[in-house]
């Protein structure tokens, strides 16, 4: 009896003894359960994403650390261990199928954006449209008045003889066809003549269109027609001597009382005179004429009855964000032209034209504006432009001179539907009647695709094709540079340490 319930306090006392549980060891038991729970642990990953293999060269690791941390899909798995050859190639094939997809379709996406940015949309809102009135320009056939030759003659000190009077009277009707048969004359210097023949000029009159105000925009200007007046032409100071004189280079900026047509009405008709033996056409007021714009000669003693077929071209504000190449036309404020303070086309051929013949002649002629360092043409000179006169582009645009478009364009054709004679002998004035139709359509240059329809369309191509994001393109650009030099400086670092531990 006495032997049992010895044994029955000692199991009583293992069991609430704080060293024993179940008969084992406490610490014992403690260890084993860290063990197995650190086994079991161990059958789960524990870094983020897939496991990596390990290579041997700086490089791979490298390579390793950033396809296995990077957010580009297909790296991660690429370097993935335990995978078999075929694996790693399949895997390296999609990649490289997905970037080329993601390249071929950014390069289609970026031509649309240089090349096909714009689009022209058509508007027949007709109470909104804002046709400005056409301008006038008036070149006599004979500038000069021989009336005012002696006077003129006198104020310069030019000797009246036959030879002054049939050189000037010449100069007065010069064109690039007639220039071979330039007198030769040189008692007056060349940079004189333009002045000359302001002075020299026939006296047409003014306020021709009977603009009410008087209109401020008419005066005298130089064109390759010779000496012109123009009405309503806002740019036509840019070619006025005064405006070269000066040496002037200020842009006027578009006025906001210009003169617009009341849309609501179908037709309109404006009358004016011109004298005798004169040619005259119509432009865009923000445009001046060149040499192979038509015009309309006159005939003593008739009346002219013409049409005018208004066009318009208008480009939408959010276009001028693209570049000129993308557009493909330039506003007046884009410049970029060395003699004109502004751009438009003409200016842009005009100035191309006088480029051909300073780099064949080397020289300007007296209707071009004048450049410091460059002499303006004399009587040989004039001559040498009639003997090139079929590389100065007359009727036709060459494409070497780069001149685009103008953004907004209005463009007026002339049309001739009757003439009538005048009986009355104390006429000596023609009457032109011109009858202007307006558009019912206008056309605007408006965004197509832009940069942010770039931006969206290359970023869906990349998240479609690589699962990239803004942070995978970041992340490219941090481990090419940043993390790459602190990389380097860190392998260094424990070479240098490998080395002094073997070295002890």
């Amino acid at each position: 009896m006495k032997k049992k319930s010895v044994t029955k306090t000692l199991e009583t006392t293992l069991e609430k003894s704080e060293y024993f549980c179940e008969n084992e060891i406490l610490p014992d038991l403690r260890a084993r359960q860290r063990i197995t729970s650190r086994e079991e642990k161990s059958a789960y990953p524990t870094m983020i994403g897939l496991p990596s293999i390990n290579p041997k060269s700086v490089i791979g690791k490298y390579f390793v650390e950033y396809a296995s941390s990077g957010t580009l899909h297909g790296l991660n798995h690429f370097v993935a261990p335990n995978k078999h050859p075929i694996e790693r190639f399949l895997i390296l094939l999609c990649v490289v199928g997905a970037l080329v997809c993601l390249i071929v379709l950014s390069n289609i996406f970026w031509d649309r954006y240089q090349n096909n940015a714009t689009v022209i949309v058509m508007d027949n809102n007709q109470d909104s449209f804002k046709i400005p009135r056409w301008s006038l320009f008036i070149c006599m056939t004979q500038t000069i008045d021989p009336m005012k030759m002696t006077e003129v003659f006198k104020k310069y000190d030019i000797k009246d003889t036959p030879e002054a009077r049939e050189f000037f009277t010449f100069l007065g009707t010069v064109t690039y066809e007639n220039m071979m048969e330039t007198p030769i004359f040189d008692k007056v210097p060349a940079n004189k003549w333009l002045e000359i023949l302001y002075d020299l000029k026939q006296d047409i009159g003014s306020n021709l269109l009977s603009e009410k105000p008087f209109d401020p925009y008419e005066t005298w200007m130089v064109t390759e027609k010779g000496l012109c007046l123009v009405s309503r032409n806002v740019f036509a100071v840019y070619a006025t001597l005064n405006y070269w004189k000066n040496d002037n280079w200020t842009a006027i900026p578009v006025p906001d009382n210009l003169l617009y047509y009341n849309t609501s009405m179908d037709s309109l008709t404006e009358n004016f005179n011109t004298p005798y033996n004169a040619t005259f056409t119509v432009s865009d007021p923000f445009e001046l004429i060149t040499y192979d714009i038509s015009m309309i000669k006159t005939q003593p003693k008739k009346i002219y009855r013409n049409t005018i077929l208004a066009s318009q071209i208008q480009t939408k504000p959010n276009v001028q964000e693209l570049s000129i190449h993308q557009r493909k036309c330039k506003f007046f404020s884009d410049g970029g032209l060395k003699t004109w303070p502004v751009y438009t086309k003409n200016m842009c051929i005009i100035e191309c034209r006088m480029k051909v013949i300073q780099d064949n002649c080397n020289c300007r002629p007296h209707f071009a504006r004048p450049i410091d360092g460059v002499n303006t043409c004399n009587a040989t000179q004039l001559r040498c432009i009639g003997n090139i006169r079929k590389k100065l582009f007359l009727y036709e645009y060459p494409f070497f001179c780069k001149c685009f478009p103008n953004c907004n364009v209005v463009s007026y054709q002339i049309r001739n539907i009757g003439e009538t004679n005048i009986d009355q002998m104390d006429i000596k004035m023609n009457a032109i009647i011109m009858i202007i139709e307006l558009p019912r359509i206008i056309y605007y240059r408006s965004l197509l695709y832009g940069f942010t329809d770039l931006l969206t369309s290359i970023g869906g191509a990349a998240g479609l094709f690589l699962g990239a994001s803004v942070l995978s393109f970041v992340e490219v650009f941090y481990y090419g540079t940043i993390h790459l030099c602190f990389y380097m400086k860190r392998n260094r670092k424990s070479k240098k340490t490998t080395k002094m531990s073997k070295l002890i």
